[in-house]
């Protein structure tokens, strides 16, 4: 039996920066409030401000002045962590997506994400995925079965290159501002 191909661009791998994020921290869930509806708290709002700045400068050092794709999970914490990143770093698609809620499906992501980036056939950029524990974690894991799943901080970021030709990722580090 032959080996599968992998898809490529003048047989050439095609990698993005992959940034997943986890959302700012929330304020405390209170039985009148949906754990949906959580905003961020003061401190999550700061440290998610931080976060966006040392993200727009390390893109800037690599002559990228904005993010390709932002995804955001369709949760209030993480919608308003996705619009203080998008306050300082334009990006030039936004989506929101219902797959990457806590308890989201890994593997309809992954497909959906990686179908999406060839279709768009970007050969370079920054994808910034925001979303909750434990499916940043999980999709770190999966994504790089050399990591273990990680502990996200909240407004943590983990630094993968995501090769799309070959569909697999490499964890690069854990950012913790």
């Amino acid at each position: 039996m032959q080996p599968t191909k992998p898809m490529t661009r003048a047989n050439k791998s095609v990698t993005v920066t992959l940034m997943i994020m986890r959302h700012g921290d929330a304020q405390s869930h209170t039985g009148s409030v949906a754990d949906a509806q959580r905003p961020l708290s003061a401190q999550g709002c700061s440290e998610v401000t931080t976060t966006a700045c040392w993200l727009k400068e390390y893109l800037l050092q690599r002559s990228q002045p904005q993010v390709r794709w932002l995804i955001t999970s369709p949760y209030r914490r993480a919608q308003e962590t996705a619009d203080i990143i998008a306050a300082h770093l334009p990006p030039q698609h936004l989506e929101t997506s219902t797959d990457i809620i806590p308890q989201g499906n890994l593997d309809v992501f992954i497909d959906w994400l990686f179908a999406k980036l060839e279709q768009q056939q970007w050969v370079d950029g920054t994808v910034v995925i925001v979303s909750h524990m434990p499916f940043v974690s999980h999709l770190v894991a999966a994504l790089d079965p050399q990591t273990p799943p990680l502990i996200f901080p909240t407004a943590g970021m983990a630094e993968l290159e995501l090769d799309i030709t070959y569909q697999r990722a490499r964890f690069l580090r854990m950012i913790v501002t």
